[in-house]
Parts: structure tokens; C-alpha cells; sequence
């Protein structure tokens, strides 16, 4: 999140009743000098007579911050058309918007501002309000991801404005039985390296503090306190329509008691290893009896770790498999991708399973397969996929990178392989 000046778009559905949602922006401003562009669409549907003087209002309520603001009222088709041309027209770079139904699911389904979040290339954050200003502390859970690491670095100037406590929450989660005390000491240590390493990058100075727990949500909702301020970076997964409220974003954000700050970034075009492969998407040890169990234990992993909804597990597994039946995804050098293209799903999926004892997958190689990396993509993108194979033939080819894969034991220690080869570094 870096720009020369913060130019940030307010979407209001009820200019006259949104003035928190303004505050909000005003103060969050205030951190860059930016401005506020108060924007109201009108639809042909709509009858609002006084939007304009509610605007007006809320854009001298913006001025008593010292900070700039301007008002516009617009005539559209729809809103996120509406929207979307007014943020090129203005050139803003970021998008703040409320949320007001209750976060469940079939609000979640029904609300304009998740097809403006997709619709608009810039960077969104949503925010909702259970608890009112000011707030007694930001909670900013993280999983290393773009969106997180913009979540904290807003948090951190919102810490500094608001002056008050600010912590960086990872959760390690540790489902598996070979997570015994000694190991889970040292998965905790590398996450805490990680992320203070990610602090450094960003020059933020928080402090940071690692959760063991079996699940993500259940450990972030536990450790939340009313007066919180939760801050999320968005999930980047499954966005299809029906199956957005099944992420982990949208489960915390049910479920803490405290109010929250959505963030999406805009995404990078390519897609790193590293963005698809984290630690919650790593399976180490696995024992499968044949191929088939090994991708129906990774789909169940993805499952798990709800980057996959459960409605969808069935149809995606049978997808994964009846491309493996076509023929073997075993491409050498003792690994697999088994690959499946997803309806509308906008980004790659991936989960890596290691199976140090090997798994036969059949093919030209007469080897067994020790690396297997799951990937769903886009069905209407289906070749996207093809520079992410590259990526991963470039990663796993040398001997000495595949030896110090199956050494690891945390999936810390993956992901750092993985990031070290991203920097053109030898393992």
C-alpha cells in the first residue's frame, strides 16, 4: 500500500445515516493526508431527493478533520457500474465501504458491496461496526498474504493515530499428530521469525503473538475481546457468489464479538509459489495407500482448511480425479501435480502433500512420487495454470532442493524453500 497520495472512494448507500463509516475514512486519511471522494449512485429505481444535501453535510463533516474532501452524485445503470466508473474517473487507489446487514450468510450473499469489491481494481476495505469508537485495541490476525500484510500495515497507522495497543495475531495450527511439543515449539519459533521478518519489511513495530491452536477461527474468536478493532485480510480463495460466506474472513467476522476491518488488496498478476503453497495448505508425512487416496486426502485438506467449501468437496475431488484417470500428472523427479479446472473460480487453489515413503502414480516415470502438488484452477483460464507448473518444475528439479523438501519438518521450513528459490537463492 504505497501511494503518492491516498485518494480514497466512500461509497454510501444512505449519505444522511453513514456518518461512523465517515469518520472512519476521515481518520484513516488523516494517517496519509489523503482525500475522500463521498460518493451516493443514483439508480433509476432510486428516490432520494435530499441525497444531495445529506452529501454536502458529510462533506463538511469531513473538512473539521483538516483534511480534504469532495462530494458526487451520480447517475448510473446500477451501483457497481455507477462506482466503477466514478473510482477511474477520479483515479482513486483505495475504497472504503460499511457493511450493515448481519454477517451471515444469506446477508452476505445478498449485499452489492461484495460485487463492488470484485468488480473495482483497487484496493477495498469494509468495515463493520459492532462496538463503537474508540476503540481499545486493534487485533490484526495474519496468514503472511498480501491482504494481511496491508491489513497490518493500516492497523499500525491506525495504532499510532488512535494511540492505543496493537497486536499481530498468527495462529499455528497443529492438527496433526506429529505435532508433538518439541516440533510445535519449533513450528511456533519460525512462524514468529517469519512475521517479524514481514514487520521489518513493512517497518512496523508490533508485537506479535503466536497461538497453537487445531482451528484457525475458533483460536481467533477465543483470543478476541470486546473493544477490539478486528482487522482481516480477505480471503483469497473460492469467490464464487454461493460460497463466500464459508471463508475464513467471513466466519470470523461472524463470530468475534467486536467490530471489523475487511481488506483486499490489489493482487499482483502473477502468482508466486508462495502465494498458492502456505503453511496451512502444507501436508507433511502423509502415508496414502495409492494416488487416488493421496488426492482425496488434499482436497479434504483444502476442505479443512476452508479454501475449499464443503458443498464443493465432492464435485471438486471427482473433477481432481477424472483429470488423473485421463492420464498420470507424474512429471519426474519423484513428483505429481494433479491439477482440476473449477467454474468461475477466479485464482489458483493449491495444497502440497509429502509422502516420504512415495506413492505410485503411474505414467512414463519408474519412480515413486515423494511431492505432490494439488492445483485448481480457473475453468474459463485453464492455461494460467501453465506458469505455476514452471515454477514448480523450476523449484523441485534439482536433487538438493527435493532432498531438503523431504528433511523438512514443519511446513515453515517448505514455505522458506519455496520463498528462497523465489529470490534466486540456492537452498
Amino acid at each position: 500500500m504505497t501511494y503518492s497520495k491516498l485518494r480514497i472512494l466512500v461509497p454510501l448507500n444512505d449519505p444522511g445515516a453513514e456518518e461512523r463509516l465517515i469518520r472512519f475514512a476521515a481518520t484513516l486519511a488523516q494517517t496519509r493526508k489523503g482525500e475522500l471522494h463521498l460518493t451516493h449512485i443514483i439508480t433509476p429505481d432510486e428516490d432520494y431527493p435530499w441525497a444531495d444535501k445529506d452529501l454536502q453535510w458529510q462533506r463538511d463533516l469531513v473538512a473539521s478533520y483538516g483534511i480534504g474532501a469532495k462530494s458526487h452524485l451520480v447517475e448510473s445503470q446500477s451501483v457497481t457500474q455507477g462506482i466503477r466508473e466514478t473510482a477511474l474517473r477520479l483515479k482513486c487507489n483505495m475504497m472504503v465501504m460499511g457493511w450493515y446487514h448481519e454477517v451471515v450468510k444469506d446477508a452476505i450473499l445478498a449485499a452489492e458491496n461484495r460485487a463492488l469489491t470484485k468488480a473495482i481494481g483497487i484496493d477495498t476495505l469494509i468495515f463493520k461496526e459492532r462496538n463503537s469508537f474508540p476503540f481499545k485495541r486493534l487485533l490484526v490476525p495474519s496468514g503472511g498474504g498480501s491482504n494481511s500484510l496491508m491489513g497490518i500495515q493500516i492497523a499500525y497507522e491506525l495504532a499510532r493515530d488512535w494511540q492505543i495497543p496493537i497486536e499481530i495475531l498468527r495462529v499455528a495450527r497443529a492438527p496433526q499428530e506429529q505435532y508433538k511439543p518439541v516440533l510445535l515449539e519449533r513450528y511456533c519459533s519460525q512462524l514468529f521469525a517469519g512475521t517479524k521478518l514481514q514487520l521489518e519489511l513493512l517497518g512496523v513495530d508490533a508485537p506479535i503473538h503466536i497461538l497453537p491452536g487445531k482451528d484457525v477461527v475458533t483460536s481467533i474468536v477465543e483470543h478476541t475481546r470486546e473493544g477490539d478493532l478486528v482487522v482481516l485480510g480477505a480471503s483469497n480463495d473460492w469467490r464464487q457468489e454461493e460460497h463466500l460466506a464459508g471463508s475464513i474472513p467471513d466466519e470470523i467476522a461472524n463470530q468475534v464479538p467486536s467490530s471489523v476491518l475487511m481488506v483486499r488488496s490489489l493482487s499482483p498478476e502473477k502468482s508466486n509459489l508462495s502465494q498458492i503453497f502456505w503453511e496451512n495448505t502444507i501436508r507433511l508425512n502423509m502415508k496414502p495407500k495409492n494416488k487416488w487416496d493421496a488426492i482425496t486426502q488434499m482436497v479434504d485438506a483444502l476442505v479443512e482448511e476452508r479454501q475449499v467449501p464443503a458443498s464443493e468437496r465432492q464435485n471438486v475431488l471427482d473433477l481432481a480425479l477424472e483429470r488423473e484417470h485421463k492420464s498420470s500428472t507424474a512429471l519426474g523427479h519423484e513428483t505429481a501435480i494433479p491439477h482440476a479446472p473449477i467454474p468461475n473460480l477466479p485464482g489458483i487453489i493449491g495444497c502440497l502433500g509429502i509422502c516420504p515413503d512415495g506413492v505410485d502414480f503411474g505414467g512414463a516415470y519408474d519412480e515413486p512420487v515423494r511431492c505432490i502438488f494439488l492445483l485448481l484452477t480457473p475453468q474459463q483460464n485453464y492455461l494460467s495454470y501453465i506458469p505455476v507448473l514452471a515454477q514448480i518444475a523450476t523449484f523441485i528439479k534439482p536433487e538438493i532442493t527435493r532432498s531438503a523438501v523431504l528433511k523438512c519438518q514443519t511446513p515453515s521450513e517448505i514455505t522458506s524453500l519455496i520463498k528462497l528459490q523465489e529470490n534466486h537463492k540456492d537452498p
